[in-house]
């Protein structure tokens, strides 16, 4: 305090008020596992807390709906037919114990692990990645296509003067296409006669039709004009009159014979221009490529073959939209043959609907596309901006351009066009310096306007460059003054001239003599190469002489045409549970390497004949080869009549005709079963893609991590888990050094430089015995190992002083007890951890014993024994059966009741008082317990006296449904080793309890003076808090000591003060006996 100088007053406060702080209450901390970026509850966003950026970060959740918006809805899954999957590994159990919690109390910690179990759900296929953001689908498999088929017979016939809609065959794969190359036509060995096939491997997708003679014509062209009849006679097999004769073109027709065949050959012998003619179906069909067909009689050769003399219109292809229907009926003017096309360009109807999807990087979603279909650019502005010109178009605005080359002869092909810019079109010549070659130059301009489907009439621009800077201002002058409605130019700074339509529309020069050329301006290829928004006019190209440029905000897409959506290359790290049972590469040792399955031989013995196809796959023993041929020697069978334990691996044995099991956990003998990745296909350069069963049975190939050879004997079976499925991988991106050789198999001591890089990797390792982890025990193993690796490997939870909490849980993951054990050491022993027993552990007091006792000598807690012990860990059985947030019917593991029961009995006690028994272990969020069945369902049980026995006997709390009370825990035992006051939940919880307490109480106390005064005070302090504790029935004595004898000279010279506590923790009553003694009438009087 400082010196008054002059009189006056000076108050100073000294606090002196020292007093223990409350506890926070009950907390836990919950570890969980979810999908990745699931929706928040209010499905508005993604749950912050289940993104990849926020694995293994503590969350301190104060609601349920605080939980939901953090971490999404618990999920619970169900089968194909709504079924729930009892036990499923991906099931939500910790979020939904968390949800349940949250609903009595207002605090609690709940830890996401690093584990997307949505890429855990079963799938036949490899998954990929999502495509870019932005990236276009022309989705070929959900599309319609308007093409109709005209039927040009009389009404009278069934379907004549009628359209019949075509569905195309659609090639995305030039290996359907001549020469396995995009611009071929598709494969003779595609399709039938009449069929369709529309080509999508360029941007110009073709339709194509398989004529009589099995070629493939594109529609449109005289081929395909040239693929139909104009006419076709009526008379079948008709004998002639030899010397008769018809007109057809102005040509005369003598027939040389009597016979159809003559008549034929007269016909293509006569030299028609484009007129051919055939024998179909036994009558006369006259074709024509170029000129219809006029015929008239002669001397009665026409009337004999049943042709009428008329004219007769060549086939012809329409496109046009649903109100346009073509005339093509015999009635009309022009009527046509069958094999005419309506491509109807309108979706009424059955006419064409191009999808075409964007994929949304935010939505992870595909989005569909309006893409109308229009003959060209200007009929597209029209339409789609009619007051416009284009100008109001926004960015990424589609068509459909039909009739690509806007030839007149119309062909059936199509491009899909992008909006490309919005505002005006401008094209920005090269910097003008002194390129331009002195003369004069023309080229012609014309533009779209407003409301028009057309060009302006060209009009010609004639310059006259001087080879200076300068010539610039003449272009743009040329431009200017040639009386252009929206076209106009300008030089900029940098000295280019930039052209442009105001209205975002097109303008299409034609260069006569290279001009524009000199200038800079040239057709757009790539952003480096060419004059952007530059382009060649449809249907020309750099070859067209003088060349002809359209400039336009219009540009071709670039898409993936196919009918499943476009993927990218697999994320590293993505997992992969394939659901593939019946697929099994299996190779086997032959005393030097491990080879296909059919190449061993040892001595007489010859695996080249067992089944073709490879192991059999079946629930029964096969009786027979999968091609009904007799068993031989070797044969595989793989069993799935028990999918708990598969794989079990039969092999028959041809002497004593029966199938022989193989031990999957014998890794050291011939009989024993290895289980590794060895490959994925037949050789390294085609590993990017699964190579099947039967081609693996005769390779010897083997990736360069396979295992060694040379530590297996003869005989034993290697299971090549990156083939086979029914397990998880894990996809690595270059996994594979390129540089280096191969170690392994037939390619050992070769380079690896053309080797596919990345590979799947199993995930789901090998059980503790060796055997390997399939099925729901491959996804466990998966999930476990992430569970554990962050509780092992997180600082954020082993914060002990921002990070409060006194209960820690797992719910549904027995694994991780001995992590939790771990973590509650690390943090100084103040939670106490509740443990799960497993879904499948069955009732009966044998499997309880053996579990309990772990008879199996598991290695870690599991299905197979309990492992852990510890003061500060209970273990309740068994399993709860509640409902969802959705109202589905679930199996729950114990800890979802007995977090929400202590935090109930907390509220009415205290946490010394055992959370067991009616008054308060009720469990108030299940409605049933019991365990999983071997058929996956939940079989509801009540634990008699002898199953508690054995449960309390093992240290393991039984839940159990109590008349007229109801589902209550009736136990509260701890996994203590040894017999002692801690044996009990609540005593230690209690300790739990006073560890916090006397940690808060003595850290004031910290840099104190060691002497009496403050011995004495945090003496009086620890007194205080006893003396509450024993008030609220949590002690019957303790003794406090804190005075020169526990606290020696020498432990004052080290800065240590010793407070010594002894405590009688009050103990729960757990056994009643009541002696009832019967006695004579009158003898209690005298007593």
């Amino acid at each position: 305090m400082a010196n008054l100088v002059s009189p006056g007053v000076q108050v100073s406060v000294i606090d002196e008020s020292f007093y223990t702080p409350a506890e926070p209450g009950t907390t836990p901390m919950i570890f969980v596992i979810t999908a990745q970026d699931k929706q928040n509850g209010s499905g508005t966003a993604t749950a912050a807390g289940t993104t990849k950026a926020k694995a293994g970060t503590p969350y301190l959740i104060t609601s349920q709906r605080e939980l939901t918006e953090t971490f999404g809805d618990p999920t619970f899954y169900t089968d194909s037919n709504n079924n729930p999957i009892h036990g499923g590994e991906l099931n939500e159990y910790g979020l939904q114990a968390a949800y349940s919690y949250l609903g009595v109390a207002n605090r609690a910690y709940v830890t996401r692990a690093d584990v997307n179990t949505s890429e855990l759900i079963a799938t036949a296929t490899a998954p990929a990645a999502n495509p870019a953001a932005g990236t276009y689908w022309f989705d070929t498999g959900n599309s319609r296509y308007g093409i109709f088929e005209w039927n040009g017979a009389s009404a009278t016939t069934t379907g004549g003067q009628s359209f019949t809609n075509k569905i195309p065959y659609i090639i995305t794969d030039k290996n359907e296409q001549v020469g396995n190359d995009v611009s071929g036509d598709p494969k003779p060995s595609v399709g039938a006669v009449g069929d369709y096939a529309l080509v999508t491997t360029t941007t110009v997708n073709k339709l194509f039709y398989k004529n009589s003679d099995g070629n493939w014509v594109k529609v449109g062209t005289s081929a395909w004009v040239g693929s139909h009849p104009a006419v076709t006679g009526s008379q079948s097999n008709p004998t002639v009159t030899g010397s008769a004769t018809m007109v057809i073109n102005s040509t005369t027709i003598t027939a040389s014979g009597t016979t159809l065949a003559d008549v034929v050959s007269d016909i293509n012998g006569a030299g028609i221009s484009g007129v051919s003619a055939k024998a179909v179906n036994g009558r006369l069909a006259i074709f024509s490529t170029t000129n219809n067909v006029v015929v008239a009689e002669g001397t009665g050769l026409a009337g004999e073959v049943g042709i009428t003399a008329a004219t007769y219109y060549l086939p012809k292809l329409e496109i046009a939209p649903h109100t346009n229907v073509p005339e093509f009926k015999s009635t009309d003017t022009n009527p046509r043959p069958t094999g005419s096309v309506w491509f109807k360009t309108t979706e009424s109807n059955l006419g064409a609907r191009i999808k075409v999807k964007n994929f949304n990087g935010n939505t992870n979603l595909w989005t569909d596309i309006s893409a109308p279909i229009y003959p060209n650019n200007m009929s597209a502005l029209k339409a789609l901006d009619s007051t416009g010109g284009g100008l109001n178009l926004a960015v990424g605005t589609l068509y459909v351009m039909s009739n690509t080359t806007e030839a007149a002869a119309v062909e059936a092909d199509f491009k899909i066009y992008r909006r490309k810019n919005s505002g005006a079109t401008t094209i920005t010549s090269s910097i003008i310096a002194a390129q331009v070659s002195a003369g004069t130059y023309a080229f012609t301009i014309s533009e779209s306007t407003t409301n028009s489907n057309t060009m302006t009439t060209p009009v010609t621009v004639s310059i006259t460059p001087t080879g200076a800077a300068t010539d610039s201002e003449v272009l743009a002058a040329g431009i200017n003054g040639a009386g252009l409605t929206n076209v106009s130019a300008s030089v900029d700074s940098s000295n280019r001239v930039v052209i442009s339509h105001n209205d975002g529309g097109d303008i299409r020069f034609v260069d006569t003599n290279g001009g524009l050329a000199l200038y800079g301006f040239s057709a757009y290829v790539s952003a480096s190469s060419g004059t952007a928004n530059l382009y060649f006019v449809p249907g020309t190209n750099s070859a067209t002489n003088p060349k002809q440029f359209l400039a336009s905000n219009w540009q071709v897409l670039t898409y993936t045409a196919s009918a499943n959506a476009p993927t990218a290359l697999t994320t590293d790290n993505t997992l992969w549970y394939s659901s593939v049972i019946d697929e099994v590469d299996l190779m086997i040792h032959n005393g030097t390497d491990f080879v296909g399955y059919q190449n061993y031989q040892s001595g007489s013995i010859n695996y080249n004949t067992t089944d073709p196809l490879g192991p059999q796959v079946s629930a029964t023993a096969p009786t027979t080869q999968s091609d009904a041929s007799a068993l031989v020697e070797g044969d595989i069978w793989i069993s799935t009549a028990d999918l708990e334990n598969y794989p079990k691996i039969y092999v028959w044995n041809a002497t004593t005709l029966k199938w022989i099991l193989r031990d999957n956990t014998d890794q050291s003998t011939e009989n024993g079963v290895l289980f590794a990745d060895a490959r994925y296909n037949t050789s390294g350069a085609t590993s990017g893609t699964a190579g099947t069963i039967v081609s693996l049975l005769t390779s010897n190939y083997m990736d360069t991590d396979a295992p060694d050879p040379a530590l297996y004997p003869k005989g034993m079976l290697l299971w090549n888990t990156r083939r086979s499925g029914f397990n998880v991988k894990k996809f690595r991106r270059n996994y594979v050094d390129t540089t280096a050789t191969n170690l392994r198999g037939s390619d050992a001591g070769n380079s690896m430089s053309a080797y596919y890089e990345h590979r799947w990797v199993t995930e789901s390792a090998n059980q503790s015995d060796g055997s390997g982890s399939f099925g729901r025990k491959a996804q466990r193993k998966v999930i476990v190992q992430q569970l554990q690796s962050m509780v092992n490997s997180n600082q954020e939870i082993r914060d002990d002083e921002s990070r409060i909490f006194n209960l820690l849980a797992c719910p549904g993951y027995p694994e991780l007890i001995g992590e939790m054990k771990s973590l509650n050491s690390d943090r100084g022993l103040t939670a106490f951890i509740v443990g799960d027993s497993p879904f499948r552990l069955s009732s009966d007091a044998t499997t309880l014993n053996n579990w309990g006792k772990n008879v199996n000598l598991a290695t870690e807690d599991n299905d197979k024994g309990l492992v852990t012990s510890d003061e500060y860990l209970g273990v309740f059985y068994p399993s709860l059966f509640t409902s969802d947030n959705a109202g589905n019917n679930v199996t729950v593991p114990a800890s979802h009741g007995i977090l929400r029961t202590i935090a109930l009995s907390d509220q009415v006690s205290f946490p010394w008082f055992a959370p067991a028994g009616t008054r308060r272990g009720g469990i108030t969020n299940a409605s049933a317990t019991g365990f999983i069945d071997s058929e996956g369902e939940f079989k509801s049980i009540a634990l008699n006296e002898g199953q508690r026995d054995t449960l309390y006997s093992n240290n393991v709390n039984p839940i159990t449904f109590l008349t007229g009370a109801g589902l209550v825990n009736f136990g509260q035992k701890t996994r203590a080793a040894n017999a002692s006051s801690l044996d009990r939940i609540n005593v230690a919880r209690l300790v739990i309890y006073l560890r916090s307490q006397l940690n808060k109480l003595a850290k004031p106390y910290i840099f104190e003076p060691n002497d009496k005064i403050t011995r004495d005070e945090i003496k009086a302090q620890v007194d205080s808090l006893m003396l509450e504790l024993v008030g609220q029935r949590a002690l019957y004595d303790f003794l406090v000591v804190c005075d020169e004898s526990n606290n020696t000279p020498s432990r004052i010279d080290r800065n240590e003060l010793y407070v010594d506590i002894a405590i009688e923790p009050v103990k729960a009553i757990e056994f009643i006996y009541i002696p009832l003694r019967l006695k004579n009438t009158g003898e209690i009087a005298g007593l």
